[in-house]
C-alpha cells in the first residue's frame, strides 16, 4: 500500500507460512529457513507462522506457533490451515507469503507437488481414480489446493519450474500473468566440491572402495521419488556399485525389495542426514527417477557439489540438467531399461567424469540464493504496491 506521500507502508513486513521450517528436514523446509534468512538480511521484518522451526531462527524472526492436530493427514492439514488463518487475522498489515496450502494469502509459492497432478500420475486406473475422489485425505488436500489457486485464494503464484507453471495453468485455469517462475537457489559456498582426499575418506567411512561406482538417492518419499525403479535397474548392472539411500521412507519395504533382487548388501539406508554435502561429494552420480517433483533442491545441491544428476522429465529439476554434459533426463520414470542404458553409458565414460563434475558445478552457479531472494522481493513489492 502507499500513503499520501507515495511511500510504501507494509512492504517490509512479511509473514512466511510453513508447517515445519529447518535445515534438518526436507528440501521445502530447508528452503523456508533460507528464505527467512534472505529476507532478514535484506531488511525485512519476518514473521514465521508454523508448527515448528529451528531454534536459531527463533532468535531472529517473530515465530508464531500454530497448534496442529496430528491424528491423521486430514486433521493435520485442516488444523494447520485454520490455525494459520486465525494467526493472519492478528496481523492485517503484512504480506502473507505461504509455502503451504492455505488461503486466502497474498502470495502462494507452489512448494509441494501439485496434488491434482500427483493423483493423475499415481492413480491411472478407474478404481484408483474413484479412490482419489472419495478419500478424505485427497479431498482435503485437493480442496485446499483449489482454494488457494482460485481467484480469491491469492494475488500472485510463484512456481519453481516451468513444468509447474504449465500445470497450474492446465489444472486451475490460472492466467499466465498471475504466475511467476522463480528457480530455487543453492548455497554455493556450502554445497561445493571437496578435495579428493576428503572424498576418499568419506567413501572409506561408508565402506565404498575407490573403484566402485557410488550412487546417491536423496528423498523424503521413497515411493514417489522412484526408488523401486532404481533398485530394479541396479539389479541388472554387472559392474560393482553401491547405493546411498538418504532420507525418509518405508525402509522395511525397500530393504525387502533389495534383498529379493539380490542386492541388499550393496544398498545402504542412511536415514536423515545433515552432512549432505559430504554424501553428494562421495557419490559419482545422483539418481532421482521421480514420478513427479516440482523442483527438488537435491538437484541443485548435487550439481553444486560437482555430482552429475540423472532425473526424469517429470521433475522440474530436469530444467537444470544438460543431457550428456551434466547428467541424464529419463522421459518415463518407470522405464527401467532406459535407466540401465544411461547407467551403462555413464560407467563407460569414466575418463570423462572429471569434466562432467566441472560442468555440473558450473551449471549450478547460475542458480544462486541471492537471485532467488532478489526475484522473490520483486514479487513481494509488486503485491504490496498493488
Amino acid at each position: 500500500m502507499k500513503d499520501g506521500a507515495g511511500s510504501r507502508k507494509i512492504m517490509r513486513d512479511v509473514t512466511i507460512i510453513r508447517m515445519d521450517c529447518g535445515l534438518g528436514h526436507g528440501g521445502a523446509e530447508r528452503y523456508c529457513h533460507s528464505l527467512c534468512e534472505g529476507l532478514l538480511s535484506s531488511g525485512f521484518k519476518v514473521r514465521l507462522v508454523g508448527e515448528r522451526c529451528d531454534e536459531d531462527l527463533k532468535g531472529w524472526v517473530d515465530f508464531v506457533p500454530v497448534e496442529v492436530v496430528r491424528i491423521n493427514s486430514v486433521t493435520r492439514n485442516l488444523s494447520f490451515h485454520r490455525g494459520v488463518q486465525a494467526a493472519l487475522r492478528r496481523y492485517p498489515h503484512t504480506i502473507s507469503y505461504s509455502l503451504s496450502r492455505t488461503w486466502p494469502v497474498d502470495i502462494f509459492r507452489v512448494t509441494d507437488p501439485i496434488h491434482r497432478h500427483s493423483l493423475s500420475r499415481k492413480y491411472s486406473s478407474f478404481p484408483g481414480r474413484v479412490w482419489s475422489a472419495i478419500s478424505p485425505r485427497h479431498r482435503v488436500l485437493s480442496g485446499l489446493e483449489k482454494g488457494v489457486m482460485g481467484p480469491e485464494g491469492c494475488k500472485k503464484i510463484i512456481t519453481i519450474s516451468e513444468l509447474d507453471k504449465s500445470l497450474v495453468q492446465e489444472y486451475f485455469g490460472v492466467p499466465a500473468e498471475k504466475v511467476t517462475v522463480i528457480y530455487n537457489g543453492v548455497d554455493l559456498e556450502y554445497f561445493a566440491p571437496l578435495s579428493p582426499r576428503q572424498t576418499r575418506r568419506i567413501r572409506m567411512d561408508l565402506g565404498v572402495e575407490d573403484d566402485v561406482t557410488c550412487y546417491i538417492f536423496p528423498a523424503m518419499d521413497f515411493k514417489r521419488k522412484g526408488l523401486a525403479t532404481l533398485l530394479s535397474g541396479l539389479a541388472l548392472l554387472p559392474f560393482p556399485w553401491r547405493l546411498l539411500v538418504v532420507g525418509k521412507g518405508n525402509v522395511r519395504r525397500f530393504k525387502r525389495m533389495a534383498a529379493g533382487l539380490g542386492i541388499g548388501e550393496r544398498v545402504l539406508f542412511l536415514g536423515r542426514r545433515n552432512e549432505m554435502r559430504e554424501l553428494y561429494c562421495a557419490a559419482d552420480l545422483m539418481i532421482l527417477p521421480t514420478l513427479y517433483d516440482p523442483f527438488g533442491n537435491v538437484h541443485l545441491e548435487a550439481l553444486a557439489c560437482g555430482t552429475p544428476v540423472l532425473t526424469t522429465a517429470n521433475a522440474g529439476g530436469a530444467e537444470s540438467i544438460i543431457p550428456g554434459r551434466t547428467g541424464y533426463v529419463l522421459r518415463d520414470s518407470k522405464d527401467v531399461l532406459t535407466l540401465v542404458r544411461y547407467l551403462y553409458d555413464f560407467e563407460h565414460r569414466r575418463d570423462e567424469w572429471k569434466t562432467w563434475r566441472d560442468n555440473a558445478r558450473k551449471s549450478a552457479m547460475q542458480f544462486t540464493r541471492e537471485e532467488n531472494i532478489r526475484k522473490t522481493i520483486e514479487v513481494i513489492e509488486e503485491v504490496s504496491g498493488a
